[in-house]
């Protein structure tokens, strides 16, 4: 959840403080889910930059407050700082090169952050609304990892992905990816191969199976203790 500011507390110190909190997944999932608004509706240069700035400051902050090990935080600050750099020169230049960028930051996001937060949900001694917050992000990121699959098993089959279109952008693939996830099936974006209606059909199933089996006994479970601290 999001801490309300104590009194006396400059809002600099406040902002720091907040970002420096362990297991703090209310903040995370609400920079996930901006970074995924973000990321669909980005275009130009300009809008590759924001991407790549928010969806690296998203998996910096998702790393450290899951208490990712330092060489996972070091190399993924590294891959961000290369990112944002070659982003910022795309947009002095007026190139297009941040996409490909924008796409690394997004995978390391979609891959690396539901692994990390998983292992602290695992090892963590007491299920409490912040790991429940926590295991949410996993689900938004599910989506976020279909979303990059998908034109993916398109390259591999050589077929478009979509019967309706055979130029999909990325807002297309995150659409339907979330959409699938969620069970809604508009209908609108259908997949054309065989290979693609079935792992559309994994993600539903996965999406389905994961909130009602892992969230909610982690939901009606807050406040248990799993095992004892030991003792240093």
């Amino acid at each position: 959840m999001l801490p309300t500011r104590a009194p006396g507390v400059t809002r600099r110190r406040h902002v720091r403080d907040t970002l420096a909190r362990e297991d703090d997944f209310g903040v995370a999932l609400i920079l996930i889910l901006l970074t995924i608004i973000v990321f669909a509706a980005a275009t130009g240069v300009w809008g590759q930059f924001v991407s790549v700035a928010l969806s690296g400051f998203t998996l910096l902050f998702v790393l450290h407050t899951a208490g990712a090990h330092r060489r996972t935080f070091r190399a993924s600050t590294i891959v961000v700082s290369f990112a944002v750099l070659g982003a910022a020169i795309s947009v002095l230049l007026g190139e297009t090169a941040a996409t490909a960028t924008a796409g690394l930051v997004g995978l390391l996001l979609a891959v690396v952050a539901p692994i990390v937060i998983l292992r602290r949900i695992v090892v963590s001694p007491t299920i409490t609304v912040r790991l429940v917050l926590g295991a949410l992000s996993i689900y938004l990121l599910l989506g976020l990892a279909y979303a990059y699959l998908f034109p993916l098993i398109a390259t591999l089959t050589h077929e478009p992905f979509f019967v309706q279109t055979t130029a999909p952008n990325a807002s297309d693939y995150i659409y339907f990816s979330y959409t699938t996830l969620a069970t809604i099936g508009f209908g609108d974006f259908t997949a054309g191969t065989s290979v693609g209606r079935m792992v559309a059909v994994s993600e539903g199933l996965v999406g389905q199976l994961y909130l009602v089996s892992a969230v909610a006994l982690l939901v009606g479970n807050v406040g248990r203790q799993l095992r004892r601290n030991e003792p240093h």
